[in-house]
């Protein structure tokens, strides 16, 4: 269990940071941001999110390793941006392909590193549907 929570801490960080590159690259200002929701209890994420999250980390982690030694490799600049957004875009298709969207996944996500429960109800999920946690 000590490896989920380590692979989705990282899941979760690389798709927030991911996103983040990519919204800083918008030519129009934002608009100031809105108070995230609360993360959500472990009881109130139903059995269905869980398994769409298990299915979305697994391929979310899987794009960190794609692209985490080439983001390192970029030189700083439009170059490392542009590997970026394209990490960021791919792992917000697979989340959302798995059927949550990113701010759901991050929610999810957030929840869970203070939540056991979840974390056991996650890593239930994975083995439910064979993907095994990724090794650190």
């Amino acid at each position: 269990m000590r490896m989920t929570l380590t692979t989705l801490a990282a899941s979760a960080a690389v798709f927030a940071l991911g996103a983040t590159a990519a919204q800083a690259q918008q030519t129009a200002p934002a608009p100031a941001p809105q108070q995230q929701a609360a993360p959500q209890a472990a009881g109130e994420i139903t059995d269905e999110k869980v398994n769409s999250f298990a299915l979305a980390m697994n391929q979310v982690s899987s794009l960190n390793q794609k692209y985490g030694a080439e983001i390192q490799a970029a030189p700083e600049g439009p170059a490392r941006t542009e590997v970026q957004q394209k990490a960021a875009a791919e792992m917000s298709q697979a989340v959302e392909q798995a059927g949550l969207t990113p701010q759901e996944y991050n929610q999810i996500a957030q929840a869970a590193q203070n939540d056991a429960e979840l974390r056991a109800r996650i890593g239930q999920a994975m083995q439910a549907n064979g993907v095994a946690p990724a090794a650190n």
